[in-house]
């Protein structure tokens, strides 16, 4: 499967999802998206520092406990009023990032294992 296709299938079959997206968290860069709607390069800029900044502060806060637990710090989620953003790499040191953006109401933790298991994919794909 392509990247767009895993994108597509994700926020498919994501509860709520309005936005999907693939980027590179060293360059705060959204390289492919999957959108309901039109999507302004704005708004995917807007995702990917987002992103980055999320990262960038687990990493900082947690860099004792990510030497003792390999997965704690692959995935973060940042909530606004009106949506949840959810994030995931496939391992802490990474730059690839997969996103999807949620309605608040909708169920994160059933996106942060489809956001999960999507970042997995796209990795063993693109091997």
């Amino acid at each position: 499967m392509t990247i767009q296709t895993h994108l597509d299938q994700l926020r498919r079959t994501t509860a709520g999802c309005q936005l999907t997206a693939f980027g590179d968290l060293s360059s705060k860069l959204i390289l492919r998206s999957s959108a309901a709607a039109p999507c302004p390069r704005e708004v995917l800029d807007n995702l990917s520092t987002k992103a980055a900044t999320c990262f960038s502060v687990l990493d900082a806060d947690t860099a004792v406990d990510l030497a003792e637990n390999g997965h704690y710090g692959q995935s973060a989620i940042m909530f606004t009023p009106s949506q949840s953003f959810v994030f995931a790499r496939p391992d802490i040191a990474a730059d690839d990032v997969t996103c999807a953006v949620i309605d608040n109401a909708q169920d994160v933790e059933q996106a942060l294992h489809a956001v999960r298991d999507t970042v997995r994919k796209i990795g063993e794909d693109n091997r």
